[in-house]
């Protein structure tokens, strides 16, 4: 039984048919085979889309697990393996069944072990990582099936994959896409194919070893079989060399690869030597935009992103959009091939499908789509903007740009600030944010759930992006889109790409490292510029705590002012090595200074150091595997503060910020310490649309 991706099937059964085994059945997920054992062994090695070849030993009916029990307790399983050798059981589950699998599987191990010792005296050892036998439990409804994992560890793991971005696409899915794509047929007749975004690059590793007719399994370490006692080792040679014998030097078709990441690129490099078809591939740099057709005919194989690259699959349609752009521009006499995990944004291609099949990846729902681009227009009148118009309503949210841009630039320009909010909502059908970060501005895109099905809210997006490069005057380029949403604990630090684009900006005379492309926030809180500011002209001589440090640019502000310490307190080593770039781009000695991994609340409750200036800026909810539980901001910021006040010095001050909705300061902490509304002395002019609260607690006299 070979199981494979669920809408695979009959690209499986025509693999199998034409290895000259016999198909006994096809089912959802599986295709069932009649083969003998060397059969089983060319099915390991060739097949492209099945995720494992199953052996099964025993089928059973069973309605409870003591008949389960019994029942392989009376195989002879040391006719398959014996005591010294170590097995583990995988299990699979038949979507009606209610029994408890993990139960299942640890009785079906009892039973075996039992076997064993029934029979020597002696049992095998578990062992979950690298087994020497791997059995597969699948549990129906009733009926049960016990399997040798013949192919061992999932056929999908190649050996090739050295390196890849988040979430990539599973080998055996991809040769799935690719025979439905008629690619192998296509490079017999010598035709191209190539992926514009191509990740990690598995499209073209799996095209590569189609159209060189060499055997994934080729690649492997070893099999699940090598260690069954019933394994016939000449048999298996006999097989392997005959893949060896097959595998061609030459390349039937060309294969082409684009991204915009550079680095994305490297990874490919890597995994395409890893495969040993680095020679039969050429990869190109291009943003989608730029990409071009480089033969007249061929087959075009695309995954878009899941929302990673943009951020969100809120803005996902402008992708298919440019994707769908890209076709009628440069890929007229081409087929297009578009694999859509999210089916709604196909429309956004403007382009008709002849065809449509439906796979899973996992558990996601995708739509695979056939575009044959025929008789579009080519040419410098295909590129957009011509086909990309903002509605009539952007010219009102463009004008405002303009407008603000010459308000806050000039501002900037007097307080040598390179990074600073220049719109914030302003218009409430524009509900979005825009900031400079010298060359680039990042536009925030706050996105309400219902936003990611809403045409209008789509048309709006898009209105920003067309009209806002122009309304700056910077390259399109220099736009980077990040969507605001509510989050899951942790996204707003989430990194989203992996670009490595680190940039050195100017605040006054402090210097800041910004990352404005990998990551939702980009290293530097702007509307805590006054913070800064404050810390660095209040702080000289001082010693100086932050908690909640982030990347330390309050610390940074503080020793550049002259303090004498700064302790920087965070639970993430990234920030905290953050922060020690941004002492070193201020020339100061990150060494002189402290930077603590830990709990901020509960590394405050046992310190027993003085400071005389304190600044906290916690998240309004945190939850990490270093805390004894979650952090609320609004029960949770009397004790932090307290324990924080036991620290100051008795002249001190300490600074408590935060941006959480209605929060209220406990009355507690009004009535044992002196309290000062800040907010309007802290907030900066750029941010005054939507402040943080600030407070300023020191000890009553």
């Amino acid at each position: 039984m070979l199981p494979c991706p669920k809408g695979c099937e009959n690209a499986l059964a025509q693999e199998i048919k034409d290895l000259d085994i016999e198909v006994a059945n096809v089912r959802p997920t599986a295709v069932h085979v009649i083969a003998s054992v060397q059969e089983g062994y060319r099915l390991c090695l060739w097949s492209r889309v099945a995720s494992r070849v199953l052996l099964p030993l025993l089928e059973l009916d069973a309605d409870d697990d003591a008949a389960l029990y019994e029942a392989l307790r009376a195989v002879p399983w040391w006719e398959h393996f014996d005591a010294t050798q170590t097995f583990a059981i995988g299990t699979s589950q038949a979507p009606k069944s209610t029994f408890p699998s993990h139960y299942w599987v640890q009785r079906a191990k009892d039973a075996i072990v039992d076997s064993f010792r029934d029979h020597s005296g002696s049992r095998p050892s578990i062992d979950k990582k690298a087994p020497s036998i791997r059995l597969h439990l699948h549990i129906g409804e009733r009926h049960h099936e016990l399997a040798l994992d013949f192919s061992g560890e999932a056929l999908h793991r190649r050996g090739y994959r050295k390196a890849g971005g988040k979430a990539p696409l599973k080998e055996n899915l991809a040769a799935a896409i690719l025979y439905l794509a008629g690619w192998p047929e296509a490079a017999r007749q010598g035709l191209s194919l190539m992926d514009p975004t191509c990740g990690s690059g598995t499209f073209l590793i799996e095209a590569a070893l189609m159209a060189t007719n060499c055997a994934p399994g080729l690649l492997r370490e070893r099999f699940g079989f090598e260690h069954w006692l019933k394994h016939d080792a000449s048999a298996f040679a006999a097989e392997r060399d005959a893949a060896l014998t097959a595998r061609r030097a030459e390349c039937l078709g060309r294969i082409f690869g684009c991204d915009a990441s550079e680095q994305a690129l490297s990874y490919v490099r890597e995994n395409l030597e890893a495969a040993g078809v680095e020679q039969h591939v050429s990869l190109a740099v291009r943003e989608l935009s730029e990409v071009e057709r480089p033969t007249d005919a061929g087959i075009l194989v695309c995954n878009p992103p899941y929302g990673h690259r943009l951020g969100d699959e809120g803005t996902l349609f402008l992708f298919y959009q440019a994707l769908g752009d890209a076709l009628k521009r440069a890929f007229d006499g081409w087929t297009a091939y578009v694999f859509a995990a999210h089916g709604g944004n196909l429309k956004h291609l403007g382009l008709r499908p002849a065809r449509r099949h439906v796979l899973y990846n996992g558990a996601i729902e995708c739509r695979l789509v056939e575009i044959p681009v025929r008789g579009a227009t080519g040419g410098e009148s295909a590129k957009p903007p011509a086909w990309r118009k903002p509605s009539e309503k952007a010219s009102m949210f463009a004008n405002r740009i303009k407008k603000n841009k010459k308000k806050w630039g000039r501002w900037a320009k007097r307080n040598g600030i390179e990074c600073y909010r220049i719109y914030d909502a302003d218009i409430p059908e524009y509900h979005v944010a825009v900031d400079r970060y010298g060359p680039k501005a990042v536009v925030h895109i706050f996105q309400k759930e219902r936003d990611a099905d809403d045409d209008r809210a789509k048309q709006r997006v898009q209105d920003v992006l067309l009209t806002l490069p122009e309304a700056l005057g910077i390259d399109p380029g220099d736009l980077v889109v990040k969507v605001r949403r509510k989050h899951e604990q942790g996204d707003q630090y989430a990194r989203i790409s992996q670009q490595e684009s680190d940039m050195v900006v100017s605040e006054g005379d402090l210097r800041f490292v910004v990352n404005v492309e990998d990551r939702i926030d980009t290293g530097l809180f702007l509307d805590h510029r006054t913070v800064r500011a404050y810390a660095q002209e209040h702080c000289k001589g001082m010693r100086m705590l932050n908690l909640f440090a982030y990347t330390c640019s309050v610390s940074v502000a503080a020793a550049v002012g002259g303090a004498k310490q700064t302790s920087s307190i965070d639970l993430s080593n990234t920030y905290l090595d953050w922060g020690k770039k941004n002492f070193e781009a201020n020339g100061i000695d990150p060494a002189k200074h402290r930077f603590i991994r830990d709990d901020a609340t509960r590394w405050i409750a046992r310190d027993r150091n003085s400071y005389d200036w304190i600044f906290i800026n916690p998240p309004t909810f945190s939850r990490s595997k270093m805390s004894k539980g979650a952090f609320n901001i609004h029960k949770d910021h009397k004790s932090l503060i307290e324990d924080a006040m036991s620290s100051l010095d008795r002249k001190g001050e300490l600074l408590f910020t935060t941006h959480a909705r209605a929060f209220e300061l406990d009355e507690a902490i009004t009535r044992r310490f002196r309290v000062e509304d800040a907010t309007k002395e802290f907030v900066p002019p750029d941010f005054v649309r939507y402040p943080f609260q600030a407070f300023r607690i020191t000890r009553r006299a």
